[in-house]
């Protein structure tokens, strides 16, 4: 992480105040439609720039006079369009903001620039953002078959899946194994096991049924 600095730096429309800073520059952006955004704002309902701070504020038509300030990421597309001559600043304005009042200079936009964004809207249409795909839900085992063969031994039957593998007890805890014997993991009991080869092979686990062949044997 950059450590801060300080540095002196003119108020909002007073004497110059010491703030903390990075050096971090705005944030360049290569999106069309953010550039086109800002060049509709530059129109309406007109953009300034207080030179002092490099505050970038927006008119508010319902106040005459009135202006409240720019979304920090608008801010930094009006100061790269400016750097890049795509903005101009024009005359300076009194303006009320925030409390305190000031001069700052209205933002123009050049007809080249105006130009350009309609030919972005005609000629290929700014492009939307691409949604994300959906994420594709878990198939689900359905009921889950743990048959106790044998004291210690069970199979297991992911519903229709035709999937399943082996539990064993091994050291008071119980080894999973797939189709082929290979092992999965370890488990606490023959229903985390067999939610534990659901998960293996992909399925959402169902509900669990514990049969047990040998009545006697309790687990």
């Amino acid at each position: 992480m950059t450590a801060q600095t300080s540095t002196v730096q003119g108020a909002l429309f007073g004497d110059p105040v010491t703030v903390e800073t990075t050096d971090h520059g705005p944030a360049a952006t290569q999106d069309p439609r953010e550039v086109a955004h800002v060049v509709a704002l530059g129109q309406d309902p007109g953009l300034f720039v207080i030179e002092r701070t490099g505050l970038v504020l927006r008119a508010d038509p319902a106040r005459p006079g009135c202006a409240d300030a720019l979304a920090r990421h608008d801010g930094d597309t009006v100061a790269q369009l400016l750097d890049t001559g795509h903005l101009r600043l024009g005359g300076t304005h009194h303006l009320h903001h925030n409390g305190t009042e000031g001069p700052a200079r209205s933002v123009l936009v050049p007809k080249a620039t105006r130009d350009m964004v309609s030919r972005w809207d005609h000629l290929r249409p700014i492009p939307a953002p691409t949604p994300k795909p959906a994420k594709t839900p878990q198939r689900s085992t359905g009921v889950i078959g743990v048959d106790v063969v044998e004291p210690g031994k069970a199979l297991v039957c992911l519903g229709t899946t035709g999937q399943g593998g082996t539990v064993l007890r091994e050291d008071g805890r119980y080894r999973v194994e797939n189709d082929h014997g290979a092992t999965v993991g370890h488990a606490s009991s023959y229903r985390a096991a067999a939610r534990l080869l659901a998960r293996y092979h992909g399925y959402t686990p169902g509900p669990v049924e514990i049969e047990h062949e040998h009545r006697l044997y309790r687990r």
